[in-house]
């Protein structure tokens, strides 16, 4: 019986063991697995928020470089500095149609699509009135030129701006989001790291039991038994 009683005991013993061990051994993965969703994270926000606001915040620097010289342009008698002047808004226009390739490369929400189809609208636009503004001021049409930037040529760069200013508020809340779903699996590791380390205790107090016990069984003496 008492060899039997030993028995199960191991047994039970042995399965808190292998309970524990396989408890650590799914913390240590969860672990690892929330390690690479955090870096993940970390890594959305820099490539697919941080580097598209800054794509924007250039973008909308151009414009309004582009609506300065359209200025400097009307104001110009020189021919040559007008075709200076008007050079630099194809070389900024372009440059604004290369930087915005590059925002739509990133990852975008189904808002921020939306917002993007909305400023390709408005692109069209401005471009079209710049166009004409540039075709007047460098035909001598400077008062038609210049009514022409401060009416339809001022709404469609405020229209334009209006969506570019809602994509830069979009990479605030989305990166936002990012970092606190990011925080939230710092906080998970930080419990995890706690388990592991109570199981480890338990551990160790578990097998100092164990190493107690059995010296306590190597020093009872075997008893004789006589057969009648």
């Amino acid at each position: 019986m008492n060899w039997a009683y030993r028995i199960t005991k191991r047994d039970k013993v042995a399965f808190a063991l292998g309970s524990v061990f396989a408890i650590i051994i799914l913390a240590n993965w969860f672990a690892s697995y929330s390690i690479g969703r955090v870096s993940n994270q970390f890594s959305e926000v820099y490539h697919d928020r941080l580097v598209p606001s800054l794509v924007i915040s250039d973008v909308m620097e151009r414009y309004y470089q582009n609506r300065l010289t359209l200025e400097d342009h009307i104001l110009s008698a020189s021919a040559s500095e007008q075709d200076s002047l008007h050079q630099l808004v194809v070389a900024n226009t372009e440059e604004i149609e290369t930087l915005i390739d590059q925002f739509e490369k990133t990852y975008l929400i189904e808002r921020e699509s939306a917002g993007l189809a909305t400023y390709n609208k408005e692109f069209g636009k401005l471009v079209a009135v710049q166009d004409r503004i540039l075709k007047l001021s460098s035909e001598g049409e400077k008062e038609e030129a210049e009514n022409l930037y401060r009416t339809e040529g001022h709404q469609a760069f405020l229209h334009l701006l209006e969506p570019l200013h809602e994509l830069i508020k979009l990479q605030g809340e989305v990166g936002k989001e990012l970092y606190q779903s990011a925080d939230r699996q710092v906080k998970t590791l930080k419990v995890l790291s706690y388990l592991v380390i109570g199981m480890s205790v338990f551990i160790a107090l578990l097998v100092a039991t164990l190493l107690q016990a059995t010296r306590k069984l190597n020093n009872i003496k075997p008893q004789n038994f006589r057969l009648n």
